[in-house]
């Protein structure tokens, strides 16, 4: 099976803050490189409709040399409001190749290092360009990656259905070159192949995707990419409640109620940013489930839910959730406690008082028995 012409578009998605403000953004953009927002066209199948649409920029052309050979990389950047940059790598498929190349081409795609440094400056560079329009801007490792392999031509396209039978879908999906995977292995990551038209295909995997696409659309790699954007941040709020949570463990092990935090409860502030979490998270839960209703076209909801279950979006939500609530429960007993040993307290100065009070009636009492 030779591939006459393909694309590889590889993405790394990066939280830089709470929220990017893009008019700001675009602003600082159109200055120094082109800058623009996703707009796609209205036809049935890139009927996609986000209210607060991406801000893309080009970020130039550079070259990646892998172990079968130097590419020439187009690298570009997509700014979402809620405080993620995506950037994708987008190289061409040699014409010619053949699928055993492809595979092994993807195989030392998996392997580079250069792939993350690559990414990595083009994010670091663009995230100081617009650090004026960015909330709360902050650095966390984790990043999200994934591949997406478009192929355009190839021999025996004309159906793609049978194409997919004929090839081994599940060694490029896996970028696996040398162990031979068996039949269950392929039949599970191909048996959820979709189609809008006899001439298009899609298999979406949690760690890569091949499309066909005769024509060159790219509206369901953007939706991939939107819902890669949605893992990410679920990962975050995940991280930041685990953050919160071992705080309170380590803060109830060392006790540090004090004299003084009787009178101040010790952890209103951190009742106080929990409470602001948990309206964020509630907020991004409703985006995203919202998501598949900014999605205006069947097939392509079809497809975020097909991203989401493969990224396992309920899972993370599941987990989120119940982290929350543990988070409130906690949140809610301490404040019970501080507010009975304040309430001692206090009963101990009203005590303290009455003494105090009758301590000049002692005092003539004493001189009266004298």
């Amino acid at each position: 099976m030779i591939i006459q012409k393909g694309t590889i578009l590889i993405y790394r998605v990066f939280d830089v803050g709470g929220e990017i403000l893009l008019s700001e953004a675009e602003k600082i953009l159109s200055q120094s490189s082109p800058g623009f927002r996703l707009k796609l066209a209205t036809d049935t199948r890139k009927a996609i409709i986000i209210k607060d649409s991406p801000l893309k920029a080009d970020l130039g052309e550079d070259t990646l040399k892998l172990p079968g050979g130097e590419f020439k990389v187009s690298a570009r950047a997509r700014l979402w409001n809620y405080g993620a940059i995506s950037i994708t790598l987008e190289l061409d498929i040699p014409a010619g190749c053949g699928w055993e190349e492809l595979v092994k081409l993807a195989a030392d795609i998996e392997a580079s290092e250069k792939i993350e440094e690559m990414a990595r400056r083009h994010n670091s560079n663009i995230k100081k360009k617009i650090l004026p329009a960015i909330k709360n801007p902050a650095e966390w490792e984790v990043f999200e990656d994934y591949i997406t392999y478009i192929i355009e031509k190839a021999d025996g396209l004309d159906n793609p259905a049978e194409f997919i039978k004929k090839v081994d879908v599940a060694a490029l999906i896996m970028a696996e070159d040398e162990e031979c995977l068996s039949e269950e292995s392929k039949a599970f990551i191909t048996e959820n192949a979709m189609q809008y038209a006899k001439t298009d295909l899609a298999v979406i995997d949690w760690n890569s995707a091949l499309l066909i696409e005769p024509d060159g659309q790219r509206d369901v790699a953007d939706v991939i990419e939107f819902s890669l954007t949605h893992l990410l941040e679920f990962r975050y709020y995940d991280e930041m409640l685990n953050r919160n949570l071992d705080y309170l463990y380590d803060t109830i092990e060392e006790k540090r109620e004090s004299i003084v935090n009787i009178f101040r409860n010790y952890y209103a502030d951190i009742a106080e940013d929990s409470s602001r979490k948990y309206m964020e998270f509630s907020e991004f839960l409703g985006r995203v489930e919202n998501s598949l209703k900014t999605v205006g076209d069947p097939y392509l909801a079809i497809i975020f839910k097909a991203s989401a279950h493969e990224f396992h979006f309920d899972d993370w939500q599941k987990s989120i959730s119940r982290k929350m609530e543990t988070l409130a429960q906690i949140t809610q007993i301490l404040h019970g406690e501080v507010n009975t040993r304040r309430s001692h307290w206090l009963e101990i100065i009203i005590i303290a008082l009455i003494a105090l009070e009758l301590v000049p009636l002692l005092l003539d009492l004493l001189r009266y028995l004298r």
